[in-house]
């Protein structure tokens, strides 16, 4: 934000009631103002006041009013869209950079430059007024650090000290608590006969340990959806576990009878009856007696006589006997034989039917025992229903010719099938049984182990016990985090510490940059900053000494003293300048007790590093110096930017003092814009050369031409001829012994330029014709060295084309 103006200044040093708008209104328009521009030049003769305008500005930057000046008042206007007022009581409106450099700054940054106190034989210094703040930082974080002494902790680390016997308490309960229950873990797991892992042949698993049972086990015991072993299940589980592998079983047959062709055959036969011709009725109507007959006659059939009677047995009776008991009835005989002989063979069948249960796994034996049991009992019955079949039959032999009634009894056959398929189903278990076996143990052992653990978790009422942990490891947890808070602000003052003493140290950079702009060329070549590392309160800080041809310097030169300061000032400012933050740069008489080429060297640190690169927002310098003045009117203002972006513009001031106060004026022509006195006298005489007429803007050049000319002939003939002799004869040299010229002009410089001892010359009006012919003169004798005559037109901004002077416009 530019500065617009300085409205008024009032108790400041040597300002009294100074005004803006009266001292420094255009004269042709009074309302309108000579304001500060983009660069801005002051110039004033010592105590004039430009160390106070500098120390007005200076307040801006450092927000303070040094207590001397009593009931200081100043009004400072900003170039923005309001045309912002900023007074002694709101500096710290202002937040633009800023940077002065004068006394004040000295002071501050270079104190061995004016403190009697300093050691003036070491000149060890420390440059830079931000510096102290920073060591006064340092010393801030270091009380907030504290002290790390054993038994005298402070500050953080009396702290942190603190909260690790409070946590190192709560850490110990935790663990003291935490390692009998692990302990306990510990011992279920690994420790005696009775743990888990030395009964591996029950709960499997030889390598089990406490990482287990902590990670897999007991996790899958707390699932809700878990569920304990019953003890039933606990027992089968540990037979299955000792289940040694058994072979497959044979297999069985598939149970078959013949009982419903049995069944047909009988009912055959029962239906079946001997024919009744040559038969005896009596022994057909009676079947005991058939039979009886029929077994007698075997014993009889080589007797006469009856073995019963002892009478006589005719051959009529014999033959009839024989026939009766013919080939019919022996063929149903046979039949009825033959068919309980098959019934006989098929009970045999059915009862040799059996199966080994221990060749079945355990497991399988209640059911076997069941099936086995049924089985039994139909075969039981199945044979009851053969009986039934054979005493049929056997009442057929009594009953060979009539047709015996039947009913068929019941076949048990498909009944016993269906066991005998359970049978085999179990059969195909028992050897997917055996395929698998070794999982189903490794199951039935996960499953005894999970149960076993559960068991355990309830007898040592583990949710209890862990909770208890919980909350003492939760103890641990907010000390820690407090400790972890304060332990890592330890280390963030350690590393601002450090930071802060990095910044000392970059010092050292600030130290090389001086030394660069100080060795320039043109600068002062014996004299350098060299950093030394102290030790200081607060630790080791680096400083700089001054030396000269690389020894330690003594008795620094005002001049020495304000190179180094003013370099000092263009290192500090080099970084807002770099980091584009366009500060205003105030410079107040930068050149106190310099020679002439330091003189330039200064204005040329300017130019280059300054107004070489534009980054500043404004720039101002004071300077009581004529010859420095003619530097800085060569300023370099352009930029090169094919004319998008317009020079800069400069504006310069005269501060001038009346008795006890001062004020700012515009600076004249005769000092603002012409870099000699002899370019001064060169344009007067040239304007009245070429004036048509006189008139309010250019008679003082006709006026004044006496003196003009007299001064000007005389610095010019000097420079032709600079010897020692008279001033006429130097003049004759001047005009080569042209005695007209010599003559006239002579008159004009003795005549013109005093009124003593011609008083009545100062009476009369001038005669302007005289003094224009005597111009011309002048000016043609100047263009015998026609080069120099057209640099002194360019040194008036006249071009060749615009002079009517010039030889090759007189030749038009």
């Amino acid at each position: 934000m530019k500065i617009l103006k300085i409205n008024k200044i009032d108790n400041f040093g040597i300002f009294k009631n100074f005004d803006w708008s009266s001292n420094l209104a255009n004269p042709t328009n009074r309302n309108q103002l000579y304001d500060f521009k983009d660069i801005n030049i002051f110039y004033g003769r010592n105590y004039s006041g430009k160390t106070s305008l500098s120390k007005i500005i200076r307040a801006l930057e450092t927000k303070v009013i040094s207590s001397k000046y009593q009931q200081p008042d100043f009004q400072i206007t900003l170039a923005d869209n309001e045309n912002t007022v900023i007074t002694q009581n709101s500096l710290s409106s202002y937040t633009h950079p800023i940077h002065v450099y004068n006394s004040d700054f000295v002071k501050e940054n270079l104190k061995f430059i004016h403190d009697d106190t300093q050691d003036i034989e070491s000149f060890s210094v420390t440059l830079g007024g931000g510096n102290q703040l920073i060591l006064d930082r340092i010393q801030e974080l270091k009380d907030e650090l504290g002290s790390n002494e054993e038994n005298r902790e402070s500050g953080i680390f009396l702290d942190i000290k603190k909260k690790k016997e409070y946590l190192n308490q709560a850490i110990l309960n935790y663990n003291t608590k935490n390692k009998a229950f692990e302990k306990i873990l510990s011992d279920k797991t690994t420790k005696g006969q009775d743990s888990i892992k030395y009964q591996s042949i029950k709960y499997g698993d030889q390598n089990y340990d406490i990482r287990k049972l902590k990670s897999i086990d007991i996790p899958c015991v707390l699932k809700t959806d878990y569920l304990p072993l019953t003890d039933d299940i606990k027992t089968d589980y540990e037979k299955l576990i000792l289940q040694i592998k058994k072979d497959r079983p044979t297999a069985l047959l598939t149970f078959s009878t013949n009982f419903s062709n049995i069944v047909k055959a009988v009912e055959s036969i029962l239906k079946s009856q001997v024919g009744q011709s040559n038969k005896i009725k009596e022994l057909v109507q009676n079947g005991t007696l058939n039979k009886w007959v029929e077994v007698g006659l075997e014993y009889h059939e080589s007797r006469a006589t009856c073995a019963f009677c002892a009478n006589t047995i005719s051959t009529e009776r014999l033959e009839s006997l024989r026939q009766h008991f013919d080939e019919e009835s022996q063929k149903l005989k046979d039949r009825i034989q033959s068919g309980i002989t098959q019934i006989n063979q098929e009970k045999q069948k059915i009862s040799n039917i059996n199966f080994d249960i221990n060749l079945f796994y355990d497991s399988f034996h209640p059911e076997l025992n069941h099936i086995n049991m049924n089985i039994n009992s139909l075969i039981f019955k199945q044979n009851e229903s053969f009986d039934l079949l054979i005493s049929y039959l056997k009442d057929k032999q009594d009953k060979l010719f009539s047709i015996v009634n039947f009913i068929s009894p019941i076949d048990y056959s498909a009944e016993i099938q269906k066991y005998f398929d359970d049978i085999n189903t179990i059969r195909d278990k028992h050897i997917v049984l055996t395929d698998r076996l070794e999982q189903d143990q490794n199951n039935a052992k996960n499953a005894l182990r999970l149960s076993h653990i559960y068991q355990f978790l309830q007898d040592i009422d583990y949710d209890n016990l862990t909770s208890e942990i919980n909350i003492l490891k939760q103890a641990t947890i907010s000390p820690q985090n407090e400790l972890d808070v304060l332990l890592k602000r330890k280390d963030e003052i350690i590393k601002a510490i450090e930071s802060k003493e990095d910044q000392l140290s970059s010092e050292g950079e600030a130290c090389s940059r001086i030394n660069n702009i100080l060795q320039h060329d043109f600068g002062h070549q014996s004299l350098r900053l060299e950093p030394i590392e102290i030790n200081a309160h607060s630790g080791k800080i680096i400083k700089f000494e001054i030396q000269r041809n690389r020894a330690k310097a003594h008795n620094l030169s005002e001049g020495e003293c304000s190179l180094i300061s003013f370099c000092y000032f263009l290192a500090k400012i080099q970084d807002d300048l770099d980091q584009d933050k366009k500060p205003i740069i105030w410079i107040d008489d930068p050149i106190s007790s310099l020679d002439s080429n330091h003189v330039f060297f200064i204005y040329s640190l300017i130019n280059d590093r300054i107004c070489g690169d534009k980054k500043f927002l404004q720039l101002f310098i004071s300077t009581h110096s004529l010859e420095f003045l003619k530097y800085l009117k060569r300023l370099d203002t352009s930029f090169n930017n094919n004319g998008t972006t317009p020079n800069l513009k400069i504006q310069k001031y005269l501060i001038q003092r009346q008795e006890n106060h001062s004020y700012i004026k515009v600076m004249p022509i005769y000092m603002s814009e012409y870099a000699t006195e002899f370019n001064y006298l060169f344009q007067q005489i040239h304007t009245c050369a070429t004036a048509d007429l006189i008139n309010d803007q250019n008679y003082s050049c006709f006026y004044n031409f006496g003196n003009n000319a007299r001064k000007f002939i005389e610095i010019y003939s000097f420079y032709k001829f600079p010897s020692h002799m008279k001033d006429d004869d130097r003049l004759k040299l001047f005009w080569n012994d042209n005695n007209l010229h010599r003559l006239y002009i002579g008159r004009i410089n003795n005549e013109l330029s005093h009124c003593s001892g011609v008083f009545e010359r100062g009476m009369s009006l001038m005669d302007e014709a005289e003094m224009q012919r005597a111009a011309k003169a002048i000016i043609i004798k100047v263009q015998d060295d026609i080069r120099q005559y057209e640099a002194l037109l360019e040194s008036i901004d006249v071009t060749i084309s615009n002079d009517p002077l010039h030889p090759d416009n007189q030749l038009a």
